[in-house]
């Protein structure tokens, strides 16, 4: 069995740029996304800008591709899991 840990692990996190993009592209406000999508705009506000990164399979996420029209995919991309180079270059 794989440790605890492992099942934990996120393989895919929000695209907070990629959200933003699409919100706009539809010309809502950001309180409106929001509240369609049953979460807060200051958690809105901080999953597009990166300071919260929500994995694919958060309620939130999947609220946010239903009233953006897009899939789970569109609007999330690969986790970096922590100890490979690219994680071990940034915190160098």
């Amino acid at each position: 069995m794989p440790p605890r840990t492992w099942r934990k692990q996120k393989t895919r996190i929000t695209d907070g740029r990629r959200i933003l993009e699409l919100r706009e592209r539809l010309g809502l406000p950001q309180h409106e996304l929001a509240a369609r999508a049953g979460v807060s705009a200051s958690y809105l506000s901080r999953i597009e800008t990166g300071s919260v990164t929500p994995g694919m399979a958060s309620r939130h996420v999947r609220s946010l591709a239903l009233e953006l029209g897009v899939g789970l995919d569109d609007i999330t991309i690969p986790a970096i899991p922590a100890g490979t180079a690219a994680t071990t270059a940034v915190a160098s």
